[in-house]
């Protein structure tokens, strides 16, 4: 019934998404990708956007640039830049459904797009075929523009829809392969100690534990030298606890600086204070 009823008012069939949709993790990771760069391409155009101006509607009839109540985007003569043109249409139409008190419902905003779009490929083809996106992708671009309306608060918008967002089946597979990628790595240390990849990450490791080392000892040098200030300036050592508290390490931190810098605190103090 409800297949018949989408057939006879025009509307694409619902299909449940695959539950997977990429053939490798490469191909998944290329698609979040290609989807971050989209959304920024589609924010900063949304960004170009004068709300107010786009907003009155009682002007377009002498407006010499709009086609059809469309102002196409050309990329050079004769050559419209299709996509946008129906993007920053559409955002146009949302803008002036909410002005209006109306729904921001997916289908004024996708029939916005198509409007703008067909206009488009009419005057500026330059002999493409039309390409509009399938009714997935229209249906996110739709979701994309209500969050940029709904967020908007002045001329700009500061705030963007996550377009295209990675389902949680892929999220969990990005982090199964976070996981399976360090465990391969540690297992070429072992199975190809000689190998190229392993003399690299041992040369990082050894340059980190080398720089550890350093800080390790500039802490302790410093330690040292604030205990010897205090007792050139006080006439006694600072304890053990007083110096933990100044630099926020352990009492056992101390002691070893101590240690490596041959200061020997007098005895008879409190308890935890000697070395």
């Amino acid at each position: 019934m409800i297949r018949q009823v989408r057939d006879l008012v025009g509307t694409g069939q619902y299909e449940a998404a695959p539950r997977q949709q990429f053939k490798s993790g490469r191909e998944l990771i290329n698609a979040v990708k290609t989807r971050r760069e989209e959304a920024q391409a589609f924010k900063a155009l949304a960004q170009d956007v004068d709300v107010d101006a786009e907003i009155s509607a009682g002007l377009d009839q002498y407006d010499p640039e709009l086609i059809d109540g469309v102002r196409v985007l050309w990329i050079t003569e004769g050559t419209a830049a299709r996509d946008e043109t129906a993007f920053r249409h559409a955002l146009k139409t949302g803008h002036r459904l909410r002005a209006a008190g109306q729904r921001l419902t997916d289908a004024a905003i996708i029939d916005a797009y198509e409007h703008a779009y067909k206009v488009a490929q009419t005057h500026g083809s330059a002999g493409r075929p039309a390409e509009l996106p399938p009714m997935r992708d229209r249906q996110t671009m739709a979701r994309r523009v209500r969050g940029y309306v709904i967020q908007s608060k002045s001329t700009a918008y500061s705030v963007s829809s996550a377009p295209g967002k990675a389902t949680s089946s892929e999220r969990k597979a990005l982090a199964t392969m976070g996981r399976r990628g360090g465990k391969k790595a540690a297992q070429r240390w072992k199975t190809a100690p000689d190998s190229d990849y392993a003399k690299q990450e041992r040369a990082k490791l050894a340059v980190a534990n080398e720089n550890r080392k350093t800080s390790a000892a500039a802490d302790s040098f410093a330690i040292a030298s604030w205990l010897l200030k205090g007792k050139s300036e006080t006439g006694e050592y600072p304890t053990v606890g007083e110096a933990a508290a100044e630099f926020s390490v352990s009492n056992r931190t101390v002691q070893r600086a101590l240690s490596k810098a041959g200061i020997v605190l007098p005895t008879g103090r409190r308890k935890g204070d000697r070395p």
